[in-house]
């Protein structure tokens, strides 16, 4: 079994062999899809360094990394909810083993400063990741970083049964159709997609507007980017596309994603000025709906733990962020450890995001605007 990294864009072969790879991994997870990884690789060749393992010539192992301000991080960083390392599934334990202790080494030999975001603790093969990193000689870091409230049923039915029990679910949907004359839609192929993925943008800018994390989608660049990744999964059947539309314009929007038989939601926006309708819960219910008769009976909400998603899950999946650097990198590991000691308080992580987080980003909101109105 032998290891490597490599800094150039790879050939039509290797992305043959990564797309059998990815068909075959333990977590075959959207956002290390082959086509939207070698999307995200075109997008940025001149940062990519990609690590393999390989088994008498068999790729059994890769993962996709991007250089950003000195440090790497999953290539899939730019848009996901957790970052799997794809691995063949039928890697034995000495195999798993010797893909993270060869990933250690190259790290320690080319001294690598790699900070890890959003990496599933419920991965199969992350307790030995875990003790690998801790004892390949290098600094090791780890610690919660979010999570990703689930709803984990036994059966389809059950999923419906649980949005039944929340109050106003139904009704919600009940309004819409009667006094607005919605229409619920669930797509699972590419149809309508770039109108879709134009009023989903519009939509999102409009709900985030004024507040302290305005829209990402606010550039043509974005829009453009965002389309591009939506057709990427599309192609590979995992994208799923629920709205809400009234008359000729869509006032609700759910994205998610396919992972085996589960559902992964990725992003959602609804319109304000319909708020009193809550057209996001009432999508909820009729995504429900959808998973019942699509034999689905378990939804992932995405990274991050609003308020929202707690009346409609019963588990809690941590994500954890994990660092990795030589410990002759000081800055690295002073930076990082400061992190952690912040991030393993819990009492500091909630004014954090209560109160600073919050005035930071206002502040920066404010920076941009005033930088704008300048030039």
């Amino acid at each position: 079994m032998t290891t490597s990294i490599s800094y150039t864009y790879p050939d039509q072969n290797f992305w043959e062999r990564y797309s059998e790879l990815w068909h075959n991994c333990i977590h075959p997870s959207p956002f290390q899809s082959p086509v939207f990884i070698q999307f995200l690789a075109d997008a940025y060749p001149q940062d990519l360094a990609i690590y393999q393992c390989l088994k008498q010539d068999k790729l059994i192992g890769a993962v996709f990394f991007r250089k950003v301000n000195g440090v790497y991080e999953f290539l899939s960083e730019v848009k996901s909810d957790h970052n799997f390392f794809t691995l063949h599934r039928e890697c034995t334990q000495e195999e798993t083993k010797g893909f993270f202790k060869g990933l250690v080494d190259e790290i320690k030999s080319r001294n690598w400063a790699l900070v890890l975001n959003y990496q599933p603790s419920w991965a199969s093969y992350m307790e030995t990741f875990i003790s690998e990193g801790k004892k390949g000689g290098i600094y090791w870091g780890l610690s919660s970083h979010s999570v990703c409230p689930a709803l984990v049923c036994d059966s389809p039915k059950e999923v419906l049964e649980r949005f039944d029990k929340i109050k106003n679910l139904r009704y919600y949907v009940s309004r819409l159709k009667k006094q607005q004359n919605a229409v619920f839609e669930a797509f699972t192929d590419d149809e309508d997609l770039s109108e879709w993925s134009r009023q989903f943008c519009e939509c999102h800018i409009k709900r985030w507007k004024g507040t302290p994390t305005p829209s990402k989608y606010n550039t043509p660049e974005m829009q453009e980017f965002h389309k591009n990744c939506l057709e990427a999964w599309a192609k590979e059947g995992l994208l799923r596309r629920f709205s809400v539309r009234v008359g000729e314009e869509r006032i609700a929007f759910n994205l998610a994603l396919m992972q085996e038989n589960a559902l992964v939601g990725h992003s959602q926006a609804y319109d304000p000025e319909f708020y009193k309708y809550s057209p996001g819960k009432a999508l909820m219910y009729f995504i429900g709906e959808w998973m019942m008769q699509q034999g689905i009976c378990k939804i992932d909400f995405g990274k991050g733990g609003e308020s929202y998603k707690y009346g409609m899950t019963n588990v809690d999946m941590d994500l954890y962020k994990i660092f990795m650097s030589n410990y002759s990198n000081v800055r690295f590991v002073l930076k990082s450890k400061l992190e952690k000691t912040a991030r393993d308080n819990a009492d500091f992580i909630k004014v954090y995001r209560g109160k600073i987080r919050p005035r930071l980003l206002q502040a920066r909101q404010w920076a941009r605007s005033g930088a704008r109105r300048f030039f």
